[in-house]
């Protein structure tokens, strides 16, 4: 009797483990299978992202899951908010190798504007860029949050700030040559650095213009009637320097 019990005994110890390697294997198999959905959608063109609750629509399993695990992982999500949604016609697809690293990278600033460049190169319209920003320094040209202006190697860098702002008068501006007037741009306005955009023309992982935020510290004001006016007068620029390009083609 204290044979059968203990065979018994084993059996069901047995019968136990056996059930747990099963279920475990099946718990395996299960999250082996969301990572691997996640990580066949990670580089899907399917899926595009956009700071705050820009974006609603239906998404798949395979692409909610892939955007989700890459919440979890990447930098760019922390304290971000974002939205994402199957990508629309009218938007571009990104670069095979970008993935949806590209879709991410919007998180960063975050970024407010982005388009392709057609008819020049990234280099011609880093060059216009900085150009277009110091022409914002000008009497009557300026921003309703006056900025200062630093050159990026890629582009330029507009930097809002918050008090005191002064021009020389129109005669002194006149009497000096344009080079020493862009050179000395950077310099113009006067006050507390208080938030920023950067500019900036970009090669990879396709020829396009991008426009970010940059910093952006706690309790910085975002300067929306002032960003607002500059990417409409950018868009129109960028429009008429593509359009001369083909003309001169």
């Amino acid at each position: 009797a204290d044979a059968s019990a203990d065979a018994s005994a084993d059996a069901s110890a047995d019968a136990r483990a056996e059930a747990r390697a099963r279920g475990g294997a099946a718990e395996g198999e299960e999250c082996g299978e969301v990572a691997s959905v996640a990580s066949a959608s990670a580089s899907s063109p399917s899926v595009e992202l956009a700071p705050g609750d820009a974006l609603s629509g239906e998404m798949s399993t395979a692409d909610a899951a892939a955007v989700l695990v890459e919440a979890l992982r990447r930098p760019e999500s922390v304290n971000a908010t974002f939205s994402a949604a199957p990508r629309s016609s009218s938007s571009p697809l990104p670069a095979a190798a970008a993935g949806l690293d590209d879709e991410w990278l919007k998180l960063v600033g975050p970024e407010i504007y982005r388009r392709p460049l057609e008819a020049v190169t990234p280099h011609e319209a880093a060059s216009w860029m900085r150009e277009f920003a110091r022409q914002l320094l000008r009497p009557g040209q300026g921003l309703p949050t006056p900025v200062t202006v630093a050159d990026l190697p890629d582009g330029v860098l507009l930097r809002f700030v918050t008090t005191g702002y002064g021009y020389d008068s129109y005669e002194k501006e006149e009497a000096r040559g344009a080079e020493d007037k862009w050179a000395e741009g950077g310099e113009r306005a006067r006050g507390n650095p208080d938030g920023a955009l950067r500019l900036l023309a970009e090669s990879e992982p396709s020829a396009r213009l991008r426009v970010a935020r940059a910093e952006m510290a706690p309790g910085t004001l975002v300067k929306e009637t002032s960003e607002e006016l500059l990417l409409r007068r950018l868009a129109k620029g960028i429009d008429e320097l593509e359009a001369a390009a083909r003309r001169s083609r």
